[in-house]
């Protein structure tokens, strides 16, 4: 009879082992296909972040390059200002050279009254000084800001990555302790 119950005893516990076995596959399971999920489920917001960034990188290229180009186009305008009245200022120059050769008072006259004219019809209508030029023209500014974006970017991700819990398995498996004498081996 004490037979009888040792084997009933050992029957009991081999079946609370089996289920403990069947529990802890089953969280080996729940493990695997939670670490999956997590998984895809980052890579996808990881994606549309990198989306998102090359979205925001190529709006600011074009930014960069429409203020390239009006830039641009605005220096273009001025050499064609400037070189038309270099050619007129030089036209001027060429007739009062012409004109200092002349030895005929009543021609020398009318001439400089005739160039007198012609220079009043010289586009001058900016002072030399008040043209800006921006030699350095430069996009210090977006650089600065994309600068304090990044490193703001990085110590957000930085602090929510810390947040992560180093055991974020949703099941912890807990080890059972190891038996000590032929007593908690048998229970």
């Amino acid at each position: 009879s004490e037979l009888k119950e040792e084997q009933m005893k050992s029957q009991q516990r081999i079946q609370e082992k089996q289920k403990k076995m069947q529990e802890v596959k089953q969280a080996v399971n729940t493990i695997k296909l939670s670490a999956q999920t997590a998984v895809e489920d980052s890579e996808i917001i990881f994606t549309e972040l990198i989306s998102f960034m090359e979205k925001k990188r190529s709006e600011v290229t074009e930014l960069i390059r429409a203020q390239e180009k009006a830039e641009l186009s605005r220096a273009e305008r001025l050499l064609e200002q400037l070189e038309q009245e270099i050619a007129d200022l030089q036209r001027r120059l060429t007739e009062l050279e012409q004109l200092s050769h002349t030895h005929d008072h009543i021609q020398f006259l009318q001439s400089l009254d005739s160039v007198h004219q012609s220079a009043s019809g010289i586009k001058t209508d900016f002072h030399p000084f008040s043209i800006s030029v921006h030699h350095h023209l430069s996009f210090d500014g977006v650089r600065n800001s994309l600068s304090d974006l990044k490193k703001r970017l990085e110590e957000f991700c930085e602090e929510e990555f810390n947040k992560i819990p180093p055991h974020a398995a949703a099941v912890q498996i807990f080890s059972l302790p190891e038996p000590q004498s032929r007593e908690e081996f048998l229970k």
